[in-house]
Formats: C-alpha cells, structure tokens, sequence
C-alpha cells in the first residue's frame, strides 16, 4: 500500500475541492528532514525537496510542482494573489515593513497568505507548528492558504485572510470554508508570561493560561485562529479544526520546537473551483 502524504477536509472534500495538509512520509529526505521534506532553505538536499514536491503535486493530481504557488513566510499579514502564468500581485500589504528575503528561501515575494484565483494553481503555505489555515469560498470558486504563527494569530492574518476573498472575488464570508490544519496545540506550547498575557487580552481568557496563577502558561493557537475567522464572519459550523498536535505525533509531523529548529516543513495547499 502507498504511503499517505496529505491529509484531507471533511468540509472541502465534499465540495470537490483539491487541497491537503502534507504529512512527514512517503518522500526521499534522509536524516532530520525524513522523508517527505517540502520546505527549501532548511538544510536538506535540494534534490530531495524538488522530488519531494513532484510526489506530492501527483498524488493530488495537480500538473506538476508549480502549480503551487507560496511566498516567502515572515510572520506578517500581506496578503497575495496568484494566477497560472502571471506573477503574483498585492491584495492587501503588509502593516509593518517585512524583512528582506534571504538565499534560498521558497518564495522570491514576502507574503503569509496566497489567494488562488484559478484552478491550475494551488494556494500554498508552509509550516512546522504554524496553523496552515485553507479557505474557499463556494459562492465565487476561489481559495486561500494562510499562514499563522502567533504573530499571525495576534495580527489576525486568518481574518485578512477571508476579506481578501471578499476583495478579489466578492466572496460571503457567511458561505466560506476554514479549515485549520494541523499545528502544535496547547499541550505543548509554553509561552512567556507577557505573550500570554496579550492573547488573553486580545482574545479572551480561553486563549491561554493565566500567568499570574501560571508559572508556565500554555497558548491556544487554534482558539484564537478561530476566533479570527468568526470575527470575520465565517460561521462556526462552517470551521473545520483538520489533524493533531506537530509537537506531539512525531510519526506524522514535522516540529520546529519540538526537533529544536532542525526539522523539514509542511505544505498546505488549496485550489481554486474551474468555472
């Protein structure tokens, strides 16, 4: 029997949608980035990932790897817009400057959230305890990889997310598809005492422990993701939370805290519905 490289959404599968959140086996890496290794600039063999990525690209019946498209990750809020044969453009900008890109890196554009605006080109974002966010919208056929660390969550990149689609394509909010992937929970992610200070003020008690009663408080990353994507209209029975914790199941994913910062990366990819 093959290997499994992706995962899939109960909600966008059912609407025919071609997307996936990529797990660790069934590529060609060796050692720390064994084996299915998407994520260039980390110190794998080049050779591997670019295979690695054909793998991948076949078992979800895309054309070949270019039909993803992703940026360059800085943590940050910009939103950008691919189509087949077209560099990308700006939907949204960043609201603080982004670092240079250094050599190496996936993506010549700095950006933490691709909009797909056909179906020969897929949404990517890549990650490694990071939520990937996918989102589509089945008014309109378009779609969306986001990216969200915690400084994505605080900036609420997933809401910035869902009024890009809204911008680009007139798409309801109220009709959208989100699905948050798998990403590391709040098991395993111990916080400093003003980072979860911050989330519970922005988000809410539930977001994370309470430091003064916590000597190490934990943080919810997909608590305050969701919250996001509610206050930006999408409806909670139309959020779906796909796969478990990256720190925790080291058999199907790959962890930056976990394996100390020597670790491959995930790819999340969403396409866009052919008229």
């Amino acid at each position: 029997m093959a290997e499994r490289l992706f995962i899939t959404s109960r909600l966008l599968s059912a609407e025919g949608v071609v997307h996936g959140f990529s797990v660790r086996t069934g590529g060609v890496s060796k050692g720390s980035y064994q084996s299915l290794n998407l994520g260039r600039g980390v110190g794998d063999d080049p050779h591997a990932v670019d295979e690695n990525l054909r793998r991948l690209a076949r078992a979800a019946g895309l054309r070949d790897p270019t039909a993803f498209v992703s940026a360059h990750q800085i943590h940050g809020d910009r939103v950008i817009a691919a189509t087949r044969g077209a560099p990308p453009r700006e939907v949204f900008p960043a609201s603080q400057p982004a670092a240079a890109p250094g050599p190496d890196v996936d993506g010549a554009i700095c950006a933490d959230a691709v909009v797909a605006l056909d179906p020969s080109v897929a949404a990517a974002v890549r990650v490694a305890d990071c939520a990937p966010v996918l989102l589509y919208a089945p008014d309109v056929g378009v779609a969306a990889a986001v990216h969200s660390g915690w400084r994505g969550a605080r900036a609420q990149i997933a809401a910035r997310g869902v009024r890009a689609l809204q911008h680009v394509a007139g798409a309801d909010p109220t009709r959208m598809i989100a699905v948050i992937g798998p990403c590391i929970q709040r098991c395993c992610y111990e916080v400093g005492g003003d980072l979860a200070a911050s989330f519970r003020d922005l988000f809410g008690a539930a977001a994370a422990d309470d430091p003064a009663n916590t000597p190490r408080p934990h943080l919810d990353l997909r608590f305050a993701v969701e919250w996001a994507l509610r206050s930006a209209g999408v409806r909670e029975v139309c959020i779906e939370h796909a796969g478990g914790c990256t720190s925790c199941d080291i058999s199907a994913f790959f962890s930056h805290r976990r394996d100390r910062g020597t670790t491959g990366r995930h790819l999340a990819f969403v396409c866009a519905r052919g008229s």
